[in-house]
């Protein structure tokens, strides 16, 4: 029985005095993210562990309120874990462009499960000394102002809001002014005039209040943004084992293909309430209308591909995927 007691003493140790981890989101406390799959991850992780971890969630930007910094408070070790917005990183996280191309993926679930997978599979390059806990995809950007929009004309000389390299690179081919915002800072900036339109999904409009300060949306899907939770690799890696299975059980493919569902079901959500509001124009684009877009836009998608021989290995094996997954492989 002594043998027994002692034997038993390091997990009951361990189970006191549990690993603690700060996981940083900059969304509010009830955004959709944040609530509803990154709070779950964290009892889900908690649980696996037998009560050897606690992560603590910091949302609101308690750890630090720039949605731009939120991968460099884990690289400096003011957070451990983050959700972040890859395209935040210029530069850096070039080959997840491939979510940004127009008419590729068809919602999040699927761009969001095949990001993860090429991310797993070390398709993507970008990632050394981090720790991916889920590669994760947004539902595809579409078109909010106060002036109706249907065509590609419709942005010429107008100041849109857009983040990454190929929204930008689209807004440039439309005869638009791309323009850099964070995300708390786009409300503010439509209301203030700084840009006239903004590019963002459904589920981001609900969560920073968008639709408050616009009055007409084009539901033209121009390309999603690749999103993430992170560690640092060597603070993964530093783990005790147990923990490290915990995080491990709770994260990956499951965790992204939860933040694509999340995305997805939102989605759906605002832009049924924003239609019901009695004060917004949600249109969604005709065909014809649809096809003058593309005429714009496969051009910018085509010049993306060719640009370097890993892009186009990047997005063979992104619609590989895709294809995979909508197959229920």
């Amino acid at each position: 029985m002594a043998t027994a007691g002692l034997a038993a003493a390091p997990a009951l140790a361990q189970t006191a005095n549990p690993v603690r981890l700060k996981l940083s989101s900059f969304e509010p406390p009830m955004a959709n993210i944040t609530s509803n799959v990154l709070v779950p991850f964290t009892k889900a992780a908690a649980a696996a562990s037998g009560g050897a971890l606690q992560i603590d969630v910091f949302a609101g930007g308690t750890l630090g309120r720039n949605p731009t910094q939120q991968l460099k408070l884990v690289t400096d070790g003011i957070a451990d874990i983050a959700w972040i917005v890859l395209p935040y990183t210029p530069g850096r996280f070039d080959d997840t462009d491939v979510v940004g191309l127009p008419f590729v993926a068809s919602n999040a679930t699927e761009a969001s499960v095949a990001l993860h997978r090429l991310y797993a599979n070390g398709t993507l390059v970008g990632f050394d000394g981090l720790k991916m806990l889920a590669l994760a995809a947004t539902p595809p950007v579409v078109i909010h102002s106060n002036q109706p929009v249907r065509l590609p004309t419709d942005l010429r000389k107008k100041r849109v809001r857009a983040s990454g390299d190929h929204l930008t690179k689209i807004i440039e081919a439309l005869d638009g002014a791309p323009v850099q915002l964070g995300g708390g800072q786009i409300a503010e900036g439509l209301s203030r005039g700084v840009v006239d339109m903004t590019l963002n999904n459904w589920g981001f409009v609900g969560d920073f209040k968008v639709n408050e300060v616009t009055s007409q949306h084009f539901d033209m899907p121009l390309g999603a943004v690749a999103v993430g939770v992170v560690m640092r690799r060597d603070r993964y890696d530093a783990l005790p084992p147990p923990v490290r299975a915990a995080i491990d059980k709770a994260s990956g493919e499951a965790l992204a293909r939860k933040v694509g569902e999340a995305f997805d079901r939102q989605e759906r959500e605002v832009r049924e309430r924003v239609s019901k509001s009695g004060r917004n124009t949600v249109v969604a684009p005709s065909a014809a209308e649809l096809a003058e877009w593309k005429k714009v836009i496969q051009p910018v998608n085509e010049a993306w591909r060719t640009a370097k021989p890993r892009n186009e290995r990047t997005l063979k094996a992104f619609v590989g995927e895709l294809e995979r997954v909508r197959a229920g492989k």
